[in-house]
């Protein structure tokens, strides 16, 4: 079964790059793909992505949340 997307979301930065965030399945189930797409002149791109399953979102997010809590308050991982 090839993967199925069931919802998706992207914004576009001021630098240009594009960020999709795409919730998909398959076979091992439910997960969310993010991808980064830089602009390379033309029509070329570059794509990086990373994903992470159903299983790990919590953790995933509340990580996410310590990390954007650390550069809102200027501090450094000693």
């Amino acid at each position: 079964m090839p993967d199925r997307e069931i919802y998706s979301e992207r914004f576009r930065t001021d630098r240009g790059k594009t960020f999709f965030f795409d919730v998909k399945e398959n076979v091992n189930g439910k997960f969310v793909k993010i991808t980064e797409s830089i602009p390379l002149g033309g029509e070329r791109y570059k794509r990086n992505f990373i994903t992470v399953s159903e299983e790990s979102l919590g953790e995933f997010i509340t990580l996410a949340q310590k990390v954007i809590e650390a550069i809102k308050a200027g501090k450094e991982n000693k």
